[in-house]
């Protein structure tokens, strides 16, 4: 894999995760719910208050699963 393919997978994972809100755990309406809003990155459903939560969920939860199936690819 080049340099230039490896960068443009890690760009590809980093986008696609963004800060928004999203309904947490959304109670059925037959009890009477409609969940909750939260703050957070909607594709994975983390929550996250601040910028520097949602860095954190970038760093500690998006990144390490992609290095490992691009190492993976590698070692074929």
């Amino acid at each position: 894999m080049k340099k230039s393919e490896l960068i443009a997978a890690i760009q590809r994972e980093i986008l696609r995760h963004e800060l928004t809100t999203f309904v947490d755990e959304p109670p059925v309406s037959s009890k009477g719910g409609k969940g909750v809003v939260v703050p957070g990155c909607s594709i994975c459903r983390k929550r996250a208050n601040t910028i520097s939560d949602f860095l954190e969920h970038i760093a500690h939860d998006a990144i390490p699963p992609l290095i490992e199936r691009l190492s993976q690819i590698l070692e074929r």
